[in-house]
């Protein structure tokens, strides 16, 4: 869909966050029904700047870049831009088609081909601009759009070769020098997604410098200094979670209990659903006893959980977490562990639940609770994918890092 959506021309980050917002269409039961999606990417930005579930292999961080500044040496015009920043994503498709084995993981339009919506560039801009490694602060539509002036502000600033300007939105360069120099000759000719060593080095360098204090730079630097790669789950399953700085690890404990909490509240949610629906009994039979585990043995390490303290750590970081959202998490929290193994049978609880639904969906009339067309497109497991805070996606990278920081 990236290619159909000339509205985003809002900043980067805002972009990055609506296409993942549209990623989850194709995920149904991963969609975010109870609208905590603020708290869990504030989350994850602080422990994974950069990073989002749309992402596939770390080298595109590389490609991306190296391809849009070869267009730029070319002075492509403003009009010609996007188009041609088409042309040279699909050139290097076919290029890691070819020199990839077949089963290669993560090879961006392998399957989709001509068809591709979500190009490289699309999914890597905000990335680009976390790390440092892009120095203009636009959206991507905007830097299409801006093409023309800057090939006038490159002219300029070799007419004057004062070398006095380093702001990427003043001299027409927008890419980290070292970044560009770190390009094969011939690229994309027989591009590879494995990383190099001066890769890896120059990654650890932009983590360090603009996300020193967040755990995707911390594991990295462990990694280098020789500590094992971690293979765990979830993020607070981590092996060395116990030596990580306190603020890291208030928001690891912090993330648990909110995964924790919402999946409470999604079992809830399809349990009401399936209760009015015509032959889903088999539904209500599968939910139940998972809510009654559920009260027993996980909700009991949400007790004592301070959630004012909590949003001092969550609120004010980039994503928008209403008051309506942090009422609907204090008052389910509450309920829950009052009514705890009751909490099916609550009408205190599953009116919370309902109305909490309806309000996030209220226009065109989308609640599955009063929509009937709404419910027939439901599976079952509404919002039952747990929060993952982009773990996995962090962890694929660092693996990806480590293997070039290894690397000849």
């Amino acid at each position: 869909m990236a290619s159909q959506l000339s509205w985003l021309d809002h900043d980067a980050a805002a972009a990055q966050r609506s296409l993942q917002i549209l990623s989850l269409f194709n995920e149904p039961d991963a969609r975010d029904e109870l609208g905590i999606g603020g708290i869990r990417d504030s989350i994850a930005d602080q422990l994974f700047p950069g990073t989002s579930t749309i992402q596939t292999r770390l080298r595109y961080v590389f490609f991306v870049p190296w391809l849009l500044e070869q267009l730029e040496s070319r002075n492509t015009s403003s009009s010609a831009f996007a188009g041609a920043s088409r042309a040279a994503e699909f050139k290097l498709l076919e290029q890691l088609i070819a020199h990839a084995p077949p089963n290669e993981p993560g090879i961006i339009g392998r399957d989709a081909r001509g068809e591709l919506k979500r190009l490289p560039s699309s999914v890597y801009w905000a990335a680009l601009g976390s790390w440092g490694m892009r120095r203009s602060r636009v959206s991507l539509q905007q830097y299409f759009g801006l093409a023309d002036r800057r090939s006038a502000q490159r002219r300029a600033q070799r007419k004057r070769d004062d070398n006095e300007s380093y702001d990427g939105e003043q001299t027409g360069r927008v890419w980290d020098e070292k970044l560009i120099a770190l390009r094969p000759e011939g690229f994309p000719a027989a591009a590879q997604l494995q990383l190099t060593r001066h890769e890896a080095e120059f990654l650890l360098d932009r983590w360090t410098l603009n996300h020193r204090n967040s755990l995707l730079t911390r594991l990295a630097h462990d990694l280098a200094k020789g500590d094992p790669l971690a293979d765990a789950e979830q993020i607070w399953l981590h092996p060395r979670k116990e030596q990580f700085p306190q603020e890291i690890r208030l928001l690891i404990a912090d993330a648990q209990r909110l995964t924790i909490l919402i999946r409470g509240a999604a079992l809830l949610y399809n349990l009401e659903l399936a209760k009015l629906a015509p032959r889903c009994d088999n539904i209500v039979a599968d939910r139940e006893p998972e809510l009654a585990v559920w009260a027993e043995q996980d909700l009991p390490l949400c007790a004592g959980w301070d959630l004012d303290s909590f949003w001092t750590r969550v609120v004010g970081k980039g994503h928008t977490i209403s008051a309506p959202t942090r009422d609907f998490v204090r008052n389910w929290l509450d309920l829950a562990l009052r009514e705890q193994k009751g909490v099916a049978e609550s009408r205190d609880c599953c009116q919370l639940i309902r109305i909490r639904e309806s309000n996030l969906k209220t226009g065109g009339n989308r609640s599955r609770f009063e929509n009937q067309a709404a419910r027939a497109q439901w599976s079952g497991k509404a919002g039952l994918v747990p929060l993952s805070y982009r773990w996995p996606v962090a962890r694929d990278f660092l693996r990806e890092w480590y293997a070039g920081w290894r690397a000849a």
